[in-house]
């Protein structure tokens, strides 16, 4: 709840602070670089030490989502687009709106910059199983699950206690259509989660090709055991409806 307060405090500041250096009220093109200038000074005010972090980052030679450009025209004129017929006047409500577009466009911009990135560094340094681990989660959210399991099958072997990997593989393998073999990777991936809860991939070479913000694939015994109700659920619909309807045949 503290979290909510806090970004409703902040796009209030904002809106003051915008009201006293504005000469007009009116939503414009440049009223959204004018409310970025000043959400950079909110920022900076009340989270210094995450300013902080961001500037000590690990070096690395991968896109980096806080390289985006919420400055640019193209930028500019995509917020203006979806909020022109909507709004007239600089408002909270249309402050939120804002930084939320922005941040799907800036996370949209970044996937595109990253998955050709991971994909093709994959190719350059094929040893690396913490990179085909994210090829892999590259590869299930462009819907090619079998290269998607092709590569988590080569990072298992060097995160073999991995839940989250192991829960990875099920959902590969649920999406092409072996459901038996899913549940029993489901299976231990539950019980690697039971006793471990935290079993993140650790990195080990090439840190300077390591993105700052992956796209990683986490779970949690909760997550494993809906996921079972859901393979439940898909094998029913398989026996009852599918081999059914077979049978008439």
């Amino acid at each position: 709840m503290k979290s909510v307060f806090d970004i409703q405090k902040s796009i209030n500041e904002i809106f003051d602070l915008y009201l006293k250096r504005s000469l007009s009220n009116r939503f414009t093109l440049d009223s959204i670089s004018t409310i970025f200038e000043i959400g950079n000074e909110v920022f900076m005010k009340y989270h210094a030490d995450e300013y902080e972090k961001i500037l000590n980052r690990p070096h690395s030679k991968a896109p980096d989502l806080l390289d985006d450009e919420p400055f640019s025209l193209e930028r500019t004129l995509k917020i203006y687009e979806n909020l022109q017929n909507k709004y007239e006047d600089i408002s909270p409500t249309l402050i939120k709106e804002i930084f939320e577009i922005n941040s799907r466009l800036a996370w949209s911009d970044y996937r595109k910059r990253y998955d050709s990135y991971i994909l093709d560094l994959c190719q350059k340094i094929p040893d690396d199983k913490y990179i085909c681990y994210l090829s892999a989660v590259v590869y299930y959210d462009h819907k090619e699950y079998r290269n998607a399991l092709k590569y988590i099958d080569f990072a298992l072997t060097q995160y073999t206690s991995s839940a989250d990997m192991t829960h990875f593989k099920s959902l590969c393998l649920m999406q092409i259509g072996e459901l038996e073999l899913a549940r029993t990777y489901m299976y231990q991936a539950l019980f690697l989660a039971e006793i471990s809860p935290e079993s993140p991939p650790k990195r080990k070479e090439y840190n300077e090709f390591y993105p700052n913000f992956p796209v990683e694939f986490h779970t949690s015994a909760d997550l494993i055991r809906a996921d079972l109700n859901k393979l439940d659920q898909a094998e029913h619909i398989f026996e009852h409806r599918i081999l059914g309807f077979l049978d008439i045949n």
